[in-house]
């Protein structure tokens, strides 16, 4: 059995986060149809387009994405769905793209290494939540009490 490519395995860890379908790996799509499947706008693609996260192929005007490029993209739009930086997910896919011996091991170590920062991140934002709640309890009390 044939190994799947890097960014193909990705989408599929990645897949359920997001609810995507599966997709039909015998086609090209439009960018109004990943828009839909992706849903997010059309300016965002080709946000992601202009950022260099990826390549569609063009008749014309118009572009045509591949079952790859879908995929790509799903990774791309889960990650940011978890607040994943821009930065972050390049390199990743940069690491996705270069390929080779141990980059399996690779992906996955930088994949922990981004859940990690995003982690700790979140977790410094709930403490800075919670002192703000904090202060908004002292304030109301001040309000409910005026000749405090």
């Amino acid at each position: 059995m044939k190994p799947k490519a890097p960014v193909t395995d990705l989408a599929a860890k990645l897949r359920f986060l997001m609810d995507f379908q599966p997709i039909d790996q015998s086609q090209s799509y439009t960018i109004g149809e990943l828009a839909s499947h992706l849903k997010v706008s059309l300016r965002t693609l080709r946000f992601y387009e202009q950022a260099g996260l990826l390549l569609p192929s063009r008749e014309g005007l118009r572009r045509l994405y591949s079952p790859q490029d879908l995929e790509r993209l799903e990774v791309i739009v889960t990650l940011r769905a978890l607040e994943v930086s821009l930065t972050s997910i390049k390199s990743l896919l940069t690491l996705v793209d270069t390929g080779g011996p141990g980059s399996a091991e690779r992906i996955t170590e930088t994949i922990d290494q981004i859940f990690d920062e995003l982690s700790r991140s979140n977790l410094a934002r709930i403490g800075e939540l919670e002192t703000i709640n904090r202060r908004i309890g002292v304030a109301r009390e001040t309000f409910a009490n005026p000749n405090a």
